[in-house]
């Protein structure tokens, strides 16, 4: 049986979500972010590629940095259903594993009650 406590983490809802229509919803990692405000916005940020030695910058494209706390997961409807209201409101939470240990691979695979 596979063990879950290493490879999960707790995403925060940051949209209020129809529990018959889930698809791709915003979540915040609480490990990631820490107590930092439940927030979906976006800052961008200009990189300075003056200290990149090869000047001919067209194979690497490089004006800026868009940085977010939220990360969009699909949320299984065999998870959402699950919820004793209709809509699930911002700032529930749900256990989201990473496939194999795969930081790139996130699933959520329950709530957390």
């Amino acid at each position: 049986m596979n063990d879950l406590t290493n490879t999960s983490e707790i995403a925060i809802l940051l949209e209020t979500t129809n529990k018959y229509t889930p698809g791709k919803k915003k979540f915040r990692l609480q490990s990631l972010s820490g107590l930092q405000e439940n927030s979906t916005s976006s800052e961008t940020t200009a990189i300075d590629t003056s200290n990149i030695l090869n000047k001919d910058m067209s194979a690497l494209p490089i004006s800026s940095l868009n940085s977010s706390n939220i990360i969009e997961l699909e949320l299984p409807k065999d998870v959402s259903r699950n919820f004793p209201t209709k809509f699930i409101p911002p700032g529930t939470r749900f256990i989201v594993s990473f496939i194999s240990g795969d930081i790139t691979k996130p699933v959520i695979v329950g709530r957390e009650f």
